[in-house]
């Protein structure tokens, strides 16, 4: 991050999330403040820390000289000025109530200048209404991770209404650099769009144990050893290609349902997936048939551990 200079991290709330933020950081080489409020909690945070480099080491991941050195950059500290002065990107991940990061952040403007970023992990708050409480709303932007923030490699990233580009790309680079999938959002909304899906998923559920379908075990069997399972090599639009576009719309035309816009108007092109080179995506070459050797080897090499484990 050259044009930002990003060289020190502050971790602001290094509980279940905000430690395995640093972690991340101090990974990729990056000196690393963690924060919270009592030194009870701060040195917590610092053996969440070595363990979880101590799993990264023990599944190669990474080498235990690597574990050793991300832990040393690593330092606990319950005085928020000493932890955020001179840091070039803050990560909040305190508690979601808009008083309690209102606070945190008018505390983080007058201790960090610009063009120091100053990002939230929030998913359910106005950035705005965050953003408000600081005198350079320009440079607040969200950074919302999933938890275990270490292991799982999504973050979304997405400024509020007064948010420079600038630094909503920047933040993006960043991550990026940490082997992050950055999904930079067009606009904010409450739960952005990974939390949204996850709601709906839930009201479904919800609804169907309320009905006596099925129990909560079986929801959960459902999830993992059946699409749950596809769709972390396909996604959504993948996995329509996969199936084709036109078994789709006849599928809807026989339950009267309405078909997608965009899925109409690739049918009507004759843009029907993988079978036609074209749908959502572009099937061009042998990108089609790696995915499905992908997915299956992966699929095999996951059923094979669930029968080690007497799972199925």
């Amino acid at each position: 991050m050259e044009e930002f200079n990003i060289k020190k991290v502050a971790i602001i709330g290094a509980g279940l999330m905000g430690f395995g933020v640093g972690v991340e950081f101090a990974r990729f080489g990056y000196d690393v403040s963690f924060y919270n409020t009592s030194e009870a909690s701060s040195k917590k945070a610092m053996e969440r820390a070595k363990e979880a480099l101590g799993l990264m080491a023990e599944t190669q991941l990474i080498t235990a000289n690597e574990a050793e050195a991300a832990y040393g950059r690593l330092r606990p500290v319950w005085d928020l000025e000493e932890a955020a002065a001179g840091a070039d990107f803050v990560h909040e991940s305190a508690l979601e109530i808009l008083e309690v990061k209102q606070d945190v952040f008018a505390k983080l403007d007058a201790i960090c200048p610009p063009p120091a970023i100053l990002a939230t992990n929030t998913s359910g708050l106005n950035i705005d209404d965050i953003a408000s409480a600081t005198k350079h709303p320009e440079r607040v932007v969200a950074a919302h991770y999933f938890q275990p923030p270490h292991f799982v490699p999504l973050v979304e990233v997405v400024g509020g209404k007064n948010t420079s580009p600038e630094f909503v790309e920047a933040t993006a680079q960043l991550l990026r650099g940490l082997r992050k999938k950055v999904a930079v959002l067009n606009f904010a909304l409450p739960g952005f769009v990974g939390n949204r899906i996850q709601g709906v998923i839930g009201r479904e559920i919800q609804s169907l144990v309320d009905k006596g379908v099925c129990s909560p075990e079986m929801i959960d069997d459902i999830i993992s050893f059946g699409f749950g399972r596809r769709m972390n090599y396909t996604g959504y639009f993948k996995r329509l290609d996969l199936i084709g576009l036109d078994f789709i719309a006849t599928q809807a035309k026989e339950r009267g349902f309405k078909l997608w816009g965009p899925m109409a108007e690739h049918v009507e092109r004759g843009e029907l997936g993988m079978k036609t080179g074209k749908g959502f995506y572009d099937w061009s070459g042998d990108s089609a048939e790696k995915l499905h050797y992908k997915m299956n080897t992966e699929l095999i090499r996951i059923m094979k551990q669930d029968m080690e484990d007497g799972l199925i």
